[in-house]
């Protein structure tokens, strides 16, 4: 991949891409953002890559590990083969608090892996998702980690803690 990267400005948030990326913003899954790596060659099928979902937790009175737990039964009700593999609460390079689950699954006749990043803001929770085929996994996992330490929120909002 070429190393121009381009800054797509989202409204609560940006993040630093390969300009050599497929970026779609039209909505397409209920994400606000999906980047997608080029296929590998005619017989690749699933083209990794990384979507980026906002849900919006006003008033809900969820600090951001409920919603993560909330979020992990969910996977357990919607894919009957997941296995967790990771939960942790990590900092980001530029200091943003998240919690990551990595978690394997089939989905589609492709056995997948991800790796999903949650950062909470005052109003609403931002899931970050890398998903690719389990055997190509450790081939895209360097490039889509600096795609996704390079998340900055634009709003101001208080950083809230983990503890929060």
């Amino acid at each position: 991949m070429s190393q121009e990267n381009v800054v797509i400005q989202r409204n609560t948030y940006s993040m630093m891409v390969d300009a050599n990326l497929d970026i779609d913003s039209t909505g397409a899954s209920n994400t606000d953002l999906i980047v997608r790596f080029p296929l590998k060659s005619v017989a690749d099928r699933f083209s990794e890559n990384i979507n980026v979902m906002i849900d919006s937790v006003s008033g809900r009175g969820l600090s951001l590990k409920e919603y993560v737990r909330a979020s992990a039964i969910y996977m357990k009700s919607r894919f009957s083969d997941i296995i967790m593999n990771e939960s942790k609460e990590l900092k980001s390079p530029n200091g943003q608090h998240y919690i990551e689950l990595v978690y394997t699954a089939s989905l589609n006749k492709f056995e997948l892996q991800f790796e999903q990043r949650y950062i909470q803001t005052t109003n609403a929770v931002i899931v970050i998702t890398f998903t690719a085929e389990q055997n190509q996994f450790n081939n895209y996992k360097e490039k889509a980690r600096k795609i996704l330490d390079s998340i900055k929120l634009n709003e101001n909002p208080k950083f809230l803690t983990l503890e929060e």
